[in-house]
């Protein structure tokens, strides 16, 4: 029955955001479609006639998922298209929250921290519950809903493995590969989840860093160890996710068609960005994406580096999203959220619950503060088309709305709003330092030989 009661307070604070946010203007840029949603409405349109193969460009063709279900729900129902794609997105986020709750849950028992996570997830304009408003034609929000759920099953797959329960292994791993299979139909990235299950065996547990002079026969003995985890017959099944995708990319392939065969490429784009993002402006991606609460998160480093260490499949996958952010597009914001967000709510939650435990819970407040300006709060997201004479000084983002959308954007920002918040995000590090430096907050452990002193 509490659990009830929680998710009950989970779904009014998420339909509490969608009343106050539904009043958010509609691009205006191609009609109300957007940028990449020229492409969605196109695949929609030949769903809905009954046209296969799918034609299309990539990478959005191979995102069959959300038009597919956006034709169904407008066929159902007699909406036109974009209003189809605004519902289909919400119910997608409202899942997707939900899910991410209870991942939240296997890690704190406060619903509080659950909660406040939750809420910090939703309120991100550029998430989907208030994005989906915006721009209606995207396919983030069911390819969440996949991903999360994956992350879930993952925790019974490692579960059943430790406990050598072989039955429920063999299920959940199977259940997991047919989750994210689905999930790479809404969003290819997905599909990097197969390599999650070969790092439940935690592989790095017999490397010990700064552990003084390297030598050869340490690596081969570290081999040897590591390999000894593979060679049973359980990790066969480890294989099966792999499996998974590989056949659902066959039948993604047979249905649909790519129309610009010389267009695009996966490896040409990753290598294009690999050189030639920049390390200041992914920084201020990642600052833009998280906002002032990021900056807890280097401090308390100990409370959750055993976590990572003893589940090195959560570890792997925070590497994935934060080199996915930097290679993926011009949307660092976007794409590190949407590639490990459940990752990083959870490194929040903890920094979160650490100084809340502590004299400084007030430094707290005002990062919160700090972070309803950073996600725009009380502010809609502007059309790209605004006209303004000037753009607003920023403070943690940009307090107006006359400005131009792409702004918010690291990438599209104007170097010299991109280094105003690099500036003010320097002070407030250092000023979270200066605060954090009792060494009750950042070292534990000290603070317990001092209360047995």
């Amino acid at each position: 029955m509490k659990k009830f009661y929680e998710i009950l307070i989970i779904s009014v604070i998420f339909f509490t955001i969608c009343l106050i946010y539904r009043g958010q203007q509609r691009i205006t840029l191609n009609e109300g479609k957007g940028w990449d949603g020229i492409y969605y409405y196109k695949m929609t349109e030949q769903i809905q006639a009954g046209v296969r193969p799918v034609a299309g460009e990539l990478p959005f063709v191979r995102r069959v998922g959300t038009p597919f279900l956006i034709a169904a729900y407008s066929n159902f129902t007699g909406k036109n298209i974009l209003d189809s794609a605004l519902y289909i997105n919400l119910i997608g986020a409202f899942i997707t929250v939900v899910l991410l709750f209870f991942w939240l849950k296997l890690f704190f028992e406060e619903f509080w921290i659950c909660a406040l996570l939750c809420f910090l997830f939703m309120m991100a304009w550029y998430a989907p519950v208030r994005y989906s408003f915006y721009v209606p034609l995207t396919s983030d929000a069911w390819g969440a809903v996949w991903f999360v759920g994956g992350l879930l099953l993952l925790h019974g797959v490692r579960k059943s493995y430790s406990n050598k329960n072989n039955r429920a292994f063999i299920i959940y791993i199977t259940a997991y590969a047919l989750v994210i299979a689905i999930g790479t139909l809404f969003r290819e990235s997905n599909a990097i989840l197969c390599l999650l299950p070969f790092f439940i065996l935690n592989p790095f547990k017999n490397v010990h860093f700064f552990s003084g002079a390297v030598k050869i026969s340490h690596g081969i003995q570290l081999l040897k160890k590591t390999g000894k985890l593979y060679f049973i017959w359980q990790t066969l099944f480890l294989f099966i996710p792999l499996i998974f995708i590989l056949l659902i990319n066959m039948m993604i392939r047979k249905l649909t068609v790519v129309t610009d065969l010389n267009g695009y490429s996966y490896l040409q784009n990753v290598l294009s960005w690999f050189f030639t993002k920049s390390l200041p402006e992914y920084l201020l991606g990642v600052l833009i994406a998280f906002g002032p609460v990021i900056l807890l998160v280097p401090f308390f480093y100990r409370q959750y580096k055993s976590l990572l260490w003893e589940r090195q499949e959560l570890g792997v996958l925070l590497i994935i999203s934060l080199l996915f952010g930097f290679i993926g597009g011009t949307d660092t914001e976007r794409i590190l959220l949407m590639s490990g967000f459940p990752v990083i709510l959870l490194l929040l939650g903890i920094s979160i619950k650490g100084i809340f435990n502590s004299s400084q819970r007030w430094w707290l407040y005002v990062l919160f503060i700090l972070q309803t300006i950073s996600f725009r709060f009380f502010w809609s997201l502007p059309d790209h088309t605004v006209k303004s004479g000037h753009t607003p000084i920023p403070f943690f983002g940009l307090m107006s709305n006359h400005f131009k959308y792409l702004y918010l954007y690291s990438h599209f920002s104007n170097y010299l709003l991109g280094l105003l918040l690099l500036i003010e995000y320097f002070v407030l590090f250092i000023a979270t330092w200066y605060v954090l430096q009792n060494k009750v907050v950042l070292n534990p452990d000290n603070a317990a030989r001092r209360k047995i002193s």
